[in-house]
């Protein structure tokens, strides 16, 4: 019984060294020749004494016949040429867990990069400027290819594709010092003139209809009630999309605020490849209005839709609102 038991304990020993051998021999090219045959002779030993075991076992039944084929003695002189053999041959090609994890992962590290950059990048919208067509808290899928290519870590597209439209929503850097990633509604392309005055928005002349929907309210970043008078907006392409404006603004609030924009009430002609951009929330929007036109290479993407979407108050622990019936919401 005693005999069994030691025999055992090799075996299994054996068989560790043995998926070990396995593995070098699967993943390990081009070993040098010596090292190779006896990594080969090696494993057929070790396979010699398992299938010796499973014939004897199937045959009989009988474990006391099992050992009588595989006395521990034999077993042990293998296990010794093994463990022989690991140290002289073999050890520099076993498998390190870190170095192969790292060899297993690059591959799917690489894609979700390439996903990322050039496919599919997500984006959290933290405030309130295109509420309610975005509300704060969502999370976006945004298509990274749908006006060109951008290289990692990289300004400016290096190969595009067409150049965002009146009335599309887009994803671009700030072109500010704090260079920011924002999403905004473009208003104005290029060869635009853009004249804003108060709640009015005048482009080529032309003043964008506004059709009053009704009454929205919600909560805004600063965690306060905000009350507004919703419209649809019209531009001259016929695209339509909704727009608020604060009810506590007065046209005094207005006003003043408008003296602190360097944007607005004055006519601006835009260039080639820039873009006028606004936030759908027209009073709490930081936009073209302060920081200028969008050059067209800090130009991102075009958001696809919300995968997710929660509010959070003043911490992670303050949840203002989680909101299920935004996921899957697409946008036009």
């Amino acid at each position: 019984m005693f005999e069994k038991y030691r025999t055992n304990k090799l075996l299994k020993k054996l068989a560790i060294y043995g998926n070990r051998l396995q593995w070098i021999k699967k993943k390990r090219k081009n070993l040098p020749e010596q090292t190779e045959k006896k990594l080969d002779e090696n494993i057929k030993k070790i396979s010699d004494i398992f299938e010796e075991k499973n014939r004897a076992k199937n045959n009989s039944g009988s474990s006391e016949n099992i050992y009588q084929k595989i006395s521990f003695a034999y077993v042990s002189k293998i296990l010794g040429e093994t463990e022989y053999n690991f140290s002289h041959f073999f050890n520099k090609y076993k498998q390190n867990p870190l170095a192969e994890l790292v060899e297993e992962l690059w591959l799917v590290v690489l894609i979700a990069l390439l996903l990322k950059f050039f496919v599919i990048g997500s984006y959290r919208v933290p405030t309130g400027s295109m509420v309610d067509t975005i509300n704060i808290g969502d999370n976006l899928f945004v298509s990274m290819f749908s006006y060109g290519l951008t290289l990692p870590f990289a300004s400016g597209q290096f190969v595009e594709f067409r150049n965002p439209k009146r009335g599309e929503i887009i994803t671009f850097i700030e072109p500010g010092p704090e260079k920011k990633a924002l999403v905004k509604r473009v208003i104005g392309v290029p060869g635009d003139t853009v004249f804003i005055s108060g709640k009015d928005v005048f482009i080529n002349d032309k003043k964008l209809e506004h059709n009053k929907i009704g009454k929205l309210s919600y909560t805004s970043s600063r965690g306060d009630e905000r009350n507004t008078t919703q419209f649809t907006e019209t531009d001259s392409d016929g695209n339509s999309y909704n727009v608020i404006f604060n009810d506590d603004f007065s046209d005094a609030i207005r006003a003043k605020v408008e003296s602190q924009c360097p944007y607005c009430a004055r006519s601006i002609k835009i260039p080639p490849r820039y873009y006028f951009v606004m936030g759908d929330n027209r009073d709490d929007s930081f936009d073209s209005r302060y920081f200028g036109m969008v050059p067209r290479n800090n130009v991102q993407g075009k958001p696809l839709f919300v995968w997710f979407s929660i509010q959070f108050g003043s911490s992670i622990f303050d949840i203002i609102d989680v909101r299920l019936d935004r996921i899957g919401h697409v946008f036009k």
